[in-house]
């Protein structure tokens, strides 16, 4: 970062410079080869997994039927949802006789609830079947819908996209975009995509040319709309139809678009990547190996958040029973991952990739098959664990359905959540061309977990900590439970502890050694009793005692961190037969230290808070400059699961102008911003897909050499779980940097 009025970027490891993530894990004990007496390395090897609890996808309320639809609408042709998966978009392009609408529904506490009356964007020419498709911006206050057949041609049309912004929960109309540079009637709208921000949007134009098809970019700047480019992909055989589907990275720089009429239907993909505002093809067209016949690949594709996973579906494949294909990027070059996908228990030729979805993080992919089963239609669900893909759970098929005329079509279109926890799926067909969409969320069965430390935050060298975990099993049927003691989770120069409640070696507690191996060496005991000290470099167990009662484990022990200034995160784990919890910060400790330079982060209030999205939460972050209060340049404060501004809730305080920003869901520290505003000014908001920050209530005040930062904060349900709260400071002139401090915990509920 150049300029001193931006936040500084938390994405490196400090101690890690090289490394986008602070996450290292050098552990590789084989499930294969655990044994009762290595429980606790088995579960260690797999320290920084995401938690493996049974997880499946159940039906989340009664199928959806947006209100108003005038005639048969072919509801849940395209269907779209918000990173946080609570504001859901359904579009019937055959509304009203082909003039084609939108239907809006948002989700607050499990319940689906439509949002105003239907949408249409008005300076249609024609019946210019609106909603053909949608998408929506991260936060799902931007939405871009098409009507490919708006004004029409002597063959086709020429199509537009229609723009809308929510504020206050009511949509208007922002712009209508129409292509320039066609060549003929390019039919603009069959498929469209919204960067993160909703400042970037990709529409398809595939009849563009002879049907040769193209692809074109429009930006938003200050609410006004332009076309960027038009992109044309190399390499194409014949009429590839290029544009039937697109799909775009969270900062709108990776572009991905189908043409499944590419050389006599095997179908591929293409790669666009902008730099400065120019855009250029990214290598040659992809086709995904493993094909059987004219698989029209790129019938349908997705773009995970960073770009670096593609997914093109083929419902042709293999007779028309369909399939998917993964492909990741790593330095500028793309590569098929594994084989390609179809989903276990179809009947007949079931049309999977139809549709596709992927997460935000590209771990989680869905896959629309809606010909299956004599055309009720069906989703699966798949899952990528360390590069290999799997299908999780049954096929989906909701519950509801009308198959009057025998169509339903589920599956017809899909979307996910960022997190990968909430699909929806649509059938346009159902209720003979009525249409509806269904919604299904993933269910973790409840597994050991860890509860909390007591106490959650403090002080001192010496504590005798207590930690609880829980099973619903029975505390008995937890295997080990884990705790780590650091200022990042890295196992390494930490008070890595281990404790094993049952089978053999019930009773041991192991201490990892300075090197952070699970594997070993280690010293340990066995409480109660013990009979030794477990020491390393960075703390002492002087003894300690476990008790259980019903589903509830505790541990009790008596550390000594003298060795181990500075302030640290508490983090617990806790693993049974079924899987394992993932760490979770839970609680701060301050050993006590001396700032390297003239500035400090004395402290934040409160250090624990236990709160549910949607509810407003003070936080107060208090900074020591020893050359007076007038010196400060920026504070920041960071919440998030680990240092990483993206999908966080990221402020920066610029104590100069007494601005506050927010940074946006691509937490660059650079910019874009999601906003920013005054403090002791005016009412205003700030909000990104993680949190909004509401100008009253919050406040900045400087006395003497302090500066406190008072933030009231609201996080959203898409940001629920476990998180710490950073909070970072240095001077106008920039030679003093306290460096990121984990001052607190906090846990969002949904």
């Amino acid at each position: 970062m150049q300029s001193r009025d931006r936040p500084e970027s938390p994405r490196r490891n400090p101690e890690r410079p090289n490394s986008w993530s602070i996450f290292w894990c050098p552990l590789s004990f084989p499930i294969s080869k655990r044994t009762a007496a290595a429980a606790f390395l088995w579960f260690l090897a797999g320290c920084l997994s995401t938690p493996s609890a049974l997880a499946q996808f159940a039906q989340q309320g009664s199928k959806l039927v947006g209100s108003g639809a005038a005639g048969p609408a072919n509801q849940g042709s395209p269907i779209g949802i918000s990173n946080d998966g609570n504001t859901m978009v359904m579009a019937g392009p055959s509304d009203n006789g082909g003039a084609g609408a939108i239907w809006i529904f948002t989700r607050s506490g499990g319940t689906w609830s439509q949002q105003g009356n239907k949408l249409s964007g008005t300076g249609a020419v024609g019946s210019a079947r609106q909603g053909s498709s949608v998408a929506l911006s991260s936060d799902g206050n931007t939405l871009i819908e098409s009507g490919p057949a708006d004004s029409p041609g002597p063959l086709f049309s020429d199509g537009a996209n229609w723009i809308f912004v929510r504020t206050g929960g009511v949509w208007t109309q922002q712009a209508k975009l129409a292509p320039s540079g066609g060549a003929g009637n390019p039919s603009l709208g069959v498929s469209v995509a919204l960067s993160a921000d909703g400042n970037t949007a990709l529409a398809g134009g595939p009849q563009d040319n002879g049907s040769l098809g193209a692809v074109w970019v429009f930006t938003r700047s200050g609410g006004a709309w332009t076309q960027q480019a038009k992109l044309v992909g190399a390499g194409a055989v014949g009429s590839a139809a290029l544009g039937v589907s697109v799909a775009l990275s969270a900062d709108g720089n990776t572009a991905l678009a189908g043409g499944p009429q590419d050389n006599d239907s095997l179908g591929a993909i293409w790669i666009f990547t902008r730099s400065g505002g120019t855009w250029s093809q990214q290598g040659n067209k992809l086709l995904g190996a493993y094909a059987a016949g004219a698989a029209q690949q790129g019938t349908s594709v997705a773009l995970s958040a960073d770009g670096n996973t593609a997914v093109a579906g083929g419902d042709f494949d293999n007779g028309g029973n369909g399939a998917a294909w993964v492909f990741t990027r790593s330095g500028g070059t793309w590569s098929q991952q594994g084989n390609k996908l179809f989903g276990t228990g179809s009947l007949g030729a079931a049309g999977q990739g139809r549709s596709v979805a992927v997460s935000a993080d590209g771990n989680t992919l869905v896959e629309g098959g809606p010909s299956d089963a004599l055309n009720m239609g069906a989703v699966w669900i798949f899952a990528r664990s360390g590069g290999a893909w799997g299908q999780l759970g049954s096929k989906l098929v909701g519950t509801g359905a009308d198959s009057t005329g025998n169509l339903v079509e589920q599956g017809f279109s899909v979307a996910v959540s960022s997190d990968g926890n909430t699909v929806v799926s649509g059938a346009p067909s159902d209720a003979q061309q009525t249409g509806a969409g269904w919604v299904f969320t993933r269910a973790l069965t409840p597994a050991a977990a860890p509860i909390g430390v007591n106490p959650a935050s403090g002080s001192g060298s010496f504590q005798i900590f207590q930690f609880t975990f829980s099973d619903p099993d029975g505390y008995q049927s937890l295997e080990v439970v884990d705790i780590l003691i650091r200022d990042v989770l890295d196992g390494r120069q930490a008070c890595y502890v281990a404790f094993v409640p049952s089978g053999p070696n019930s009773g041991s507690l192991y201490l990892v050694d300075d090197a952070g191996d699970a594997g070993g060496p280690y010293t340990g005991m066995v409480l109660p009793g013990g009979g030794s000290t477990p020491s390393n470099g960075q703390c002492s167990i002087y003894g300690g005692s476990v008790s259980g009662i019903g589903n509830t484990l505790t541990l009790t022990l008596d550390l000594s961190l003298n060795n181990f200034p500075g302030n640290k995160i508490v983090y617990m784990a806790a693993g049974d037969a079924r899987g394992n919890s993932g760490w979770q910060a839970l609680g701060v400790w301050q050993i006590p230290f001396t700032p390297a330079g003239s500035i400090s982060v004395l402290g934040l209030a409160p250090e624990r808070a236990v709160l549910g999205s949607g509810t407003a939460q003070t936080l107060i972050a208090t900074l020591k400059d020893d050359k007076g209060a007038g010196d400060f340049g920026v504070v920041n404060v960071l919440v998030n699961n680990f240092i990483d501004g993206r999908q966080a809730c990221y402020l920066a305080y610029v104590s100069t102008t007494n601005t506050l920003l927010l940074v946006d869901d691509a937490g660059d520290g650079g910019g874009p911003f999601a906003g920013s505003m005054m403090l002791n000014g005016s009412a205003g908001t700030i909000q990104n897909g993680q949190c909004s920050v509401n100008s009253v209530g919050s406040a900045a005040g400087k006395s003497d050499n302090a500066l406190t930062l008072t933030l009231n904060v609201t996080f959203t349900a898409g940001f629920s779980g476990n998180h710490i709260v950073w909070v970072a400071g240095r001077d106008a002139a920039g030679g003093n940097n306290t460096n990121w401090q984990a001052m607190g915990t906090l846990t969002v509920q949904p």
